[in-house]
Formats: structure tokens, C-alpha cells, sequence
């Protein structure tokens, strides 16, 4: 008898904590999600919007594979909000609100921090992209030009490359791309490569449509990433295009290669005086940027990089470049003109490596001072 109680106490215990498995929290963690930060507090605000729409035609279960699309959204006079964008139960993908915003500034790093801990928390997943979606101006800031800044508008402010730096995790992506103007550049990428593994931009201009997301999201849902097929799939969309709407100049850039090509630079630029700095032939290199100031364009600042090496490189050191440079860009595709705001037309590129480089000059020595704070110069010029 006493057996007998002891089993049906037992069956009991086995009944109780199988009941008690029920409550577990189910693990939600999927593939990869993707998080579009959309700064469009400014003139790209209309851009903004179709983007958007554009990201619901394919944002479909079988393009997603699983995964996460999700969108902060900072529009011009609304406040921003958190959207996932789903296929729902009938087959439509619809946009769903996870979060509301009060008003606050995009472009503080801070906030930045907290959106993006807001999505992973939200939708755990085993790897993360993020996309930048905004205005642009390489790393170069406002001391050039109250209409200068490094990467986002929100009204009147703006963030400088060391404030974008500080609002990411490191480690925290996969890749990043950036739909927003002349963010391939070597000073902003090796201000980031402890961010992410890749980093999808452009040395020149992007046009106003931005990227064509209707073609590129499903590129970022693939169990392994295709991201030089987004790249390509972007410069033929506008490859295709005609008159100045044929601009299109993008790279993939591997920042795990960025360190030896800081070494191979090192090697160059700390050899050299002001006075070789200031002594490159500005006419045999590849104008990359024609920004305005007051009404004017600045003299040109960012160049070609591969351009800027071979003049001040020795033919061995310039070989060591282009050998680490190899293991940095790994797609690169430029349209044979590209259109500049500044200009009001589009300009010739001959040669594009895939990286702008800053080029300083006796004209510019205030930005030079500015420009020695960043990361990229720490690492590769004489201290």
C-alpha cells in the first residue's frame, strides 16, 4: 500500500512540473533583425515617408526569412515612433506601431543608445543591421559651416562622427549602412570599425530617393548576408537611370582590414613634413566633394584615397596599400559622373577607390586642428 502512495505521489510531482513548463517564457529570438534609423526632421522628410512605404511592398515573411524590420521614425512635425514593419495573419504587410516617442532630439547620442536598446530588448535576435538614414557630411564639422555636421539632422542639430561613435555599441552590428551622402570615407569608417563588422555607404553624393529598399531588404535577410549584392543592386538601380539621376558611387568596406591599412598609412603619412601634405598635385587627384558655405563652394576637401597614397607613397609602400586596401573594400562601383548638390550638375569620377580621404591644405589649417582629435589621425600620422 505504502508503495502504492509513494507512486501515485510521484505521477503527481511529474504532473505538477509539467504544468509548470507551460509558464515558460517562449524564446522569441530570431535570425536577425534590422533596425532603420530614420532621422527626417529636415528637407528629406517627404523622402523619408516613400522610403518607408517603399520598405512595406517587400517586407513580406518570406523576404524577412524570419527575422525582424523594424524603423525608428523621426519625421518633420510628428514625434518619432517605433515600427515594425510584418506580414499579418491575412498575408498584407502592414506597419505596426510597437512605441510611441515624446519629443526629443534623434541625433543625440544618448537617445540613439536608447533606441537601440529599445529594439533588442523588443526583438532579441542572433545578429542585428542597422541602417542610417539622414543627411550626411563625412566626418567634417561645424566649424566648416554652420550647415556642416557628420551624420544626422534633427531640426537644428546635428552629430559629429565622435557623437555617432558614441551612440553605437561596440560590437553591436553586423553591418551598418549609411542612406545618407559621403560616409565612405576612411576617417568615418575607422571611426566605426568597432561598431560593426561592414559598413555599406557612399565616398560622394546620394541622391534625395535614397536607397531602393523595394530591391535591397531582402539582401539583408539572408541567412548569410549579401551586402555586395545590396551595394550592387543599388548602383545599377541608379546606373540605369539617365541624366543626373545616373549617380551612384557606393563600397562594402570590411572594417576587420581597417587596422592594417592604418598600418600601411602609417608608414606613409608619418614620414611625412607639412610641407609634402601641402605639396600633393590637388589637380592629379579625384574630387569626391563639392560642399557649399555661405552661398560658395569650400575648396575641395575630401579626395580619392588611392589618388592621395600614390603621390606620397613610395612604389613599395604604395603596393602595401593597395594590398591592405584589397582586404578592405570588397565591392566598389561608381557611375561615370556623379551628381553634386553644391554644383548644381554632375561631375566627372574617374577613379574611386571606394574610401574619400581628407586631403589637408594651407587653406584649411583650422580644420586640420579639428581634424587631429579623430580617431584615424591618432592612429596614422606623426605624433
Amino acid at each position: 500500500m505504502k508503495y502504492k502512495i509513494l507512486a501515485i505521489i510521484i505521477a503527481l510531482c511529474f504532473t505538477l512540473a509539467s504544468c509548470g513548463g507551460d509558464d515558460k517564457k517562449e524564446d522569441t529570438t530570431t535570425s536577425r533583425t534590422v533596425l532603420v534609423y530614420m532621422i527626417a526632421n529636415n528637407s528629406l522628410s517627404s523622402n523619408a515617408k516613400e522610403n518607408l512605404e517603399s520598405m512595406v511592398t517587400v517586407g513580406t515573411n518570406a523576404n524577412l526569412n524570419g527575422g525582424n524590420l523594424i524603423v525608428y521614425y523621426a519625421p518633420k512635425g510628428a514625434t518619432p515612433e517605433l515600427i515594425q514593419i510584418k506580414e499579418n495573419s491575412k498575408g498584407i504587410v502592414v506597419k505596426n506601431l510597437i512605441k510611441s516617442y515624446n519629443e526629443q532630439n534623434s541625433v543625440d547620442p544618448a537617445i540613439m543608445q536608447s533606441v537601440i536598446s529599445d529594439v533588442k530588448s523588443l526583438f532579441p535576435a542572433d545578429s542585428y543591421g542597422l541602417v542610417l538614414w539622414s543627411h550626411g557630411t563625412s566626418w567634417l564639422p561645424s566649424n566648416v559651416s554652420i550647415y556642416l555636421k557628420a551624420f544626422g539632422q534633427d531640426g537644428s542639430n546635428w552629430m559629429e562622427i565622435y557623437d555617432l561613435a558614441s551612440g553605437l555599441p561596440d560590437h553591436g552590428f553586423d553591418f551598418i549602412m549609411f542612406d545618407a551622402c559621403y560616409m565612405a570615407n576612411i576617417e568615418c569608417a575607422y571611426e566605426l570599425k568597432d561598431k560593426t563588422d561592414y559598413i555599406l555607404a557612399s565616398p560622394t553624393e546620394t541622391m534625395a530617393d535614397g536607397w531602393p529598399y523595394q530591391k535591397i531588404i531582402p539582401y539583408f535577410f539572408t541567412k548569410t548576408l549579401q551586402l555586395d549584392l545590396a551595394a550592387q543592386t543599388f548602383y545599377n538601380y541608379y546606373y540605369s537611370q539617365s541624366g543626373d539621376y545616373q549617380t551612384a558611387t557606393v563600397s562594402t568596406i570590411k572594417t576587420s582590414g581597417l587596422s592594417t591599412l592604418a598600418s600601411a598609412a602609417k608608414g606613409i603619412f608619418s614620414t611625412k613634413t607639412t610641407n609634402d601634405l601641402y605639396g600633393v598635385d590637388l589637380s592629379k587627384m579625384q574630387k569626391l566633394e563639392f560642399l557649399r558655405k555661405n552661398g560658395s563652394v569650400n575648396p575641395c576637401l575630401l579626395y580619392d584615397m588611392d589618388d592621395y597614397i600614390k603621390q606620397l607613397g613610395t612604389t613599395e609602400q604604395y603596393a602595401q596599400f593597395k594590398s591592405a586596401l584589397a582586404n578592405v573594400i570588397t565591392y566598389e562601383a561608381h557611375t561615370p559622373k556623379a551628381y553634386f548638390a553644391g554644383l548644381g550638375y554632375s561631375y566627372p569620377i574617374n577613379e574611386c577607390c571606394g574610401l574619400s580621404v581628407y586631403v589637408p591644405q594651407s587653406t584649411t589649417t583650422n580644420l586640420t586642428e579639428w581634424y587631429k582629435q579623430l580617431q584615424w589621425y591618432k592612429a596614422v600620422y606623426n605624433q
